[in-house]
Parts: structure tokens; sequence; C-alpha cells
């Protein structure tokens, strides 16, 4: 409750430029979720948004473009589809056949799992895209640090 009357307030003098530091952390689902609809009517709106938080989904959900910041350092600026296509890494097809699962990362998921079709043993799949969160982790490494 408190986030969200923190929300209220800072809307109530119906401000032309928004900054929000992190405002889900500790809300519960209903109240994350009330709180993304407020922002994405903001946003149609025309309402200037600076939205910082370290949930990439929330990140890729809500915002036009994105700066992944590391360390006090600007290591990329674009849209999400942009930081997705140049450090997104591959889609990874996870495919279960009677002999086991196999993991295949490739720029064409269809075209393999077409070929895996055609083998004729493969039993189901699973298809991993690229997402936000992998680009953070490839910008700025996937080792836990102090």
């Amino acid at each position: 409750m408190k986030r969200r009357l923190n929300l209220a307030i800072a809307l109530i003098h119906d401000p032309p430029l928004l900054l929000l530091d992190e405002p889900t952390v500790g809300v519960d689902p209903q109240s994350r979720n009330a709180i993304f609809e407020k922002i994405e009517v903001m946003r149609v709106e025309g309402r200037t948004i600076v939205y910082t938080t370290h949930y990439m989904e929330e990140a890729q959900r809500l915002c036009d473009r994105v700066g992944i910041i590391d360390h006090g350092k600007l290591l990329a600026l674009d849209t999400v589809q942009g930081l997705i296509n140049t450090h997104g890494g591959k889609s990874v097809v996870i495919a279960e056949r009677t002999g086991g699962e196999i993991r295949i990362e490739t720029d064409e998921p269809i075209a393999e799992l077409t070929r895996l079709q055609g083998e004729g043993d493969l039993l189901r799949f699973r298809l991993d895209t690229p997402d936000l969160e992998g680009v953070f982790l490839n910008l700025t490494g996937r080792h836990l640090r102090d």
C-alpha cells in the first residue's frame, strides 16, 4: 500500500516527467500489476517516465528504450528489440527425443525443429528465445560479484 500511495502522491500534480526508482520492490502481485497498468496508461498519454529496475522482465514489458548500466558505466542503450538483436545471443531449441534431451543454439529455430521432426523421434520441445535478461548477463557477465 505504501508503494501505491507513493505513486499516487507523485502523480497528484500531473508532472510531465516521472522518475520511478524500483517502484515494484516488495509489493504483492496485484499491486505490481496495478502499478504496471498505471505506467502503461501514462506512457500512452505521452508522459516521460524514467524507470530504474533490476527486474529485466519489467523493463522489457514497460520501456521503449533501455540503458544497461554496470559499475556506473553505460554499456548499451537502445530499444528492447535492438538490444536483444545485438546482444541477446541465439535461440535455444531444447528437444526431448527417445534417446534423451538435446540443446541446439540456432538463429533458425523453425528450421531446426523441422529437421528434428523429420528425424522422427521428437517427443516434445521447448524454445528459449533471447530476452533482456540474457542481454544484461551477456553485457555484464554471468558470475556473481561482491
